[in-house]
């Protein structure tokens, strides 16, 4: 698409430690089948109707219809391949054309005192107040009814239940060791929750108290950080109602809410009077966050503030370009979209309320950022350098692809997992790992040769390098010269692999029918308890 503007070319490269040699000659797909409390007082505000959300049109492509849901293939139109693939990584390391370090410009004075992270009380739900909107009908929104049989409405966070959880674990290649990893990254995470529930990526402070080595240096993007932390929690299902960290996770919401403020466009954290860009992340993460609390528990006093966050969401799309960076209504990048994106998606399946426009146009931007016809993904669609290929992006824009309803027999969309399965895990990229996982388990719906391959090596890296002595224990440490190394530090790096780890439940396959049919009737029993 030589009419697109150029992608900007990354700094550094990321060293993909293997490759996965795969038939040329065979299809992919039938490569991968081959081997199968309340928060909030009363809210009374009503913010004035978002006019121009829906005044904005843009151009469309032919590709499948945008949606937050997808089909179910249709499993007679694919070629199985019943021969399992004896497939080898590499040993030798592949340089790529991929940067270790998100080109974030940002100018922040990262000195906090430890007075303001220890002055606070603990908050519980109750104590929480804060006045935000209710959308329940407002202009240019339109609420999402999740389908029951896509298995990504409410239904595809079943398996976060205590017997979901060890239905796809089991089916999925999860193990003792990974979930023991798990949880002892659970365990670290609420040994350096702050005394007034919040997170810091400079974790020295509390408990903590300098005993764990490489801090973060954006320790002023709180809400971040503590949206960030409460994820993982989310993933192994944990809520403010149930779980071994409730109490972790009600502090932690409750926290939260306290740092949401609201503006003519909606609820954003505070983290945006933090000079520069990391406050877009900031709030993509605690909107997914919220988002997923409310989906999980039903619990109707989260709806006003993740419908809120939502609505800013919406707000600061780049209403031509599609795309959300650094400031709302900037020209977007392929890796701050992600986290919207995903907010959306989490807006979807907890059935609130997503503008079809918005997800239209995050659809064109994605057109303009594609590489290779659409196989892979820029980070800088607007930079005058030449578009360049980017495996963490690519990621994140296939992802994004298979949320909006692209097929699974897209030759486009196979021809990019393709891509991914021959580079592999990487060893220094946990922002990589977290996003290309999610593909390839999303695509093979965690079955095959393929995909156990790619999870196998992924998964026991992850075990192997968590550490396992002192405080530290439960933590990964960043990588030398990691992206993550100076920004997020080690609270960064191990909810992002927590989070890998999760893989198997966090969300139920896309591509397959209802991912909890099969349970027997004491797991149904179970799995409704867990609700």
């Amino acid at each position: 698409m030589s009419s697109k503007p150029a992608g900007k070319a990354t700094k550094k490269k990321l060293r993909v430690e293997d490759q996965v040699d795969l038939d040329e000659n065979e299809p992919l797909l039938s490569q991968i089948t081959g081997g199968m409390p309340s928060w909030l007082a009363s809210l009374m505000l009503h913010l004035a109707a978002i006019l121009a959300l829906a005044l904005w049109t843009l151009p469309l492509t032919s590709r499948e219809p945008t949606a937050l849901s997808s089909a179910e293939v249709d499993t007679e139109i694919v070629e199985l391949n019943e021969e399992i693939l004896d497939i080898e990584f590499q040993t030798e390391d592949t340089d790529l054309e991929e940067t270790s370090e998100l080109d974030v410009e940002v100018d922040l004075d990262t000195e906090i005192e430890i007075e303001s992270l220890e002055s606070s009380e603990a908050m519980t739900f109750e104590d929480t107040s804060l006045d935000l909107v209710d959308f329940s009908a407002d202009i240019g929104m339109m609420e999402a009814t999740p389908s029951s049989g896509s298995g990504m409405g409410v239904e595809g966070l079943s398996g976060r239940s205590a017997a979901g959880r060890r239905r796809m674990v089991r089916k999925a290649g999860g193990s003792r060791e990974s979930e023991q990893a798990v949880d002892a990254a659970l365990l670290w995470l609420a040994r350096h929750q702050l005394p007034d529930g919040s997170w810091s990526f400079d974790h020295r402070y509390g408990e903590c108290n300098g005993q764990c080595s490489h801090p973060g240096e954006k320790a002023k993007l709180r809400a971040g950080a503590t949206g960030l932390a409460l994820l993982p929690f989310l993933g192994a299902g944990n809520t403010h109602r149930e779980g071994k960290y409730h109490d972790i996770v009600e502090r932690g919401g409750a926290a939260l809410v306290q740092m949401l403020k609201m503006t003519p466009d909606g609820a954003t954290v505070i983290d945006k009077d933090v000079k520069g860009g990391p406050w877009m992340y900031s709030h993509g993460i605690a909107s997914m966050a919220l988002s997923e609390a409310f989906a999980m528990t039903g619990d109707e006093t989260l709806r006003a503030p993740a419908q809120s966050l939502l609505a800013f969401t919406c707000n600061a799309q780049d209403p031509k370009g599609g795309g959300w960076r650094y400031q709302p209504r900037q020209k977007g990048d392929t890796s701050v979209m992600g986290w919207h994106v995903g907010a959306l998606k989490s807006g979807y399946m907890a059935s609130l309320q997503v503008p079809p426009i918005v997800v239209q146009r995050a659809s064109y931007y994605l057109d303009t950022a594609e590489v290779d016809g659409g196989v892979g993904y820029c980070y800088n669609p607007y930079s005058p350098e030449p578009p360049k290929y980017s495996s963490t992006c690519s990621s994140i824009g296939l992802l994004c692809r298979m949320y909006m309803g692209m097929d699974q027999t897209n030759p486009v969309l196979q021809r990019g997992v393709e891509r991914l399965l021959k580079y592999g895990p990487s060893k220094n990229n946990a922002y990589y790992n977290y996003y290309a996982a999610q593909v390839i388990y999303q695509f093979t719906g965690g079955e095959g040769p393929l995909w156990k391959k790619w999870n196998d090596k992924l998964r026991d890296q992850l075990v192997a390098t968590q550490e396992t002595e002192g405080h530290q224990a439960g933590s990964w440490t960043p990588p030398h010269k990691s992206h993550a190394q100076k920004s997020g530090g080690r609270l960064y790096v191990t909810a992002m692999s927590a989070m890998t780890l999760e893989v198997y439940y966090r969300l139920m396959p896309i591509y397959q029918k209802q991912a909890t049919e099969g349970f027997d009737a004491q797991e149904e029993e179970a799995d409704d308890k867990e609700k």
